[in-house]
């Protein structure tokens, strides 16, 4: 693994942001423990390319915006620094094991694991990252405290698991053809698939700076919300987004037949669509089926209703920001919260805007 968080984004300035900013040593320490972790050979042979690291940001600005208000010189030290390298590795984990579900060959602008190295090695290869990710939380472990939030770390890791199996049973084989296509379904696995992942990351580093149990609810509130709208962004990317700046196969979910935000709202508007009754009903599509309705899906009513949806889970993470100790670091997962919301990296900034009246 080369460079440091952060290194893939430089076309969207993340790197100059406040969220990251904060945290430049942080990330630098967690760089390093990941750095250990991947020095075994079959991952050093990946062309690894680092991402983000928004789960890692998301627990130490969580973690220093409680200590903060303990000590006026909160640091990050070995054990933080693990904790949040291992939200990474299981994050990683799930990025393999889903790309090798999904079939993508592209991720972060490389080819994918299995796309290198065949089905069987990068089963393998997610199953070893997310032990090692177990471990580093183990590791970090020094009284019973750690263990509680080891266990709801390994919790988040069986939630993300669970969300994928639900997705492949929900959507590809259960008969329940209504319920495939509803609101609640949908928002029912990427809360697991996703959103428990930043959910646990918020309330695991409030945690272990020694949050009580109702401001832990509040920062698991503002990762779950904050999670379902990063998702949305990502599922609505695959249908208008710019393949150049998300550097990732798009385009797949209408081909999976994996119901999303905006087939849900598209048949919202077009509920006799026969196109959409047969996604409904999890029939193949073919290409010029599929073409007709990526029209439907990219049009501007549709875009719109996701938007506000979107903009919905935004406003409940500030309604949940507005309850946390206002101090700098809040300021970060402020900072980071407005950048999942533009979705800059994906190309969606032009078509997120609020819909102008007519003049």
């Amino acid at each position: 693994m080369n460079g440091t968080a952060g290194e893939n984004t430089a076309g969207d300035g993340f790197s100059n942001r406040l969220c990251r900013t904060l945290l430049s040593d942080a990330l630098r320490d967690v760089e390093y423990e990941l750095l250990e972790v991947k020095s075994v050979r079959i991952l050093m042979d990946y062309p690894w390319v680092p991402g983000k690291r928004l789960r890692p940001i998301t627990f130490l600005l969580s973690y220093l915006s409680i200590e903060l208000e303990r000590t006026p010189h909160p640091a990050v030290n070995g054990r933080e620094s693990k904790l949040a390298a291992a939200t990474e590795l299981l994050h990683e984990a799930s990025l393999v094991h889903d790309d090798l579900v999904d079939r993508s060959l592209m991720r972060r602008g490389k080819p994918t694991m299995h796309a290198l190295n065949g089905d069987g090695l990068a089963l393998l290869i997610g199953d070893y990252m997310v032990f090692r990710g177990l471990k580093l939380v183990l590791d970090s472990a020094r009284n019973r405290e750690d263990i509680v939030l080891a266990q709801e770390l390994a919790n988040t890791g069986l939630a993300i698991a669970q969300g994928e199996a639900d997705q492949l049973d929900t959507f590809l084989n259960r008969r329940d053809w209504e319920h495939r296509m509803s609101m609640d379904t949908y928002l029912s696995v990427i809360g697991k698939k996703t959103a428990a992942f930043f959910a646990g990351c918020a309330e695991g580093g409030a945690s272990l700076a020694g949050a009580g149990r109702e401001l832990r609810a509040v920062y698991r509130a503002f990762g779950m919300n904050m999670g379902l709208a990063f998702q949305m962004l990502d599922d609505l990317m695959d249908v208008i987004g710019d393949q150049t700046k998300a550097l990732k196969t798009l385009r797949n979910n209408l081909n999976e037949g994996t119901v999303t935000l905006p087939m849900i709202h598209a048949r919202t508007l077009e509920p006799q669509n026969k196109d959409l009754e047969k996604l409904r009903r999890a029939e193949r599509l073919t290409p010029a089926a599929q073409t007709t309705l990526n029209r439907l899906l990219s049009s501007s009513p549709v875009i719109e209703l996701c938007r506000l949806t979107i903009e919905d889970h935004i406003a409940q993470a500030r309604e949940a920001l507005a309850r946390m100790p206002a101090n700098i670091y809040r300021a970060g997962l402020e900072d980071l919260l407005d950048y999942v919301r533009h979705c800059s990296w994906g190309g969606l900034e032009e078509r997120m805007s609020p819909a102008k009246e007519p003049v």
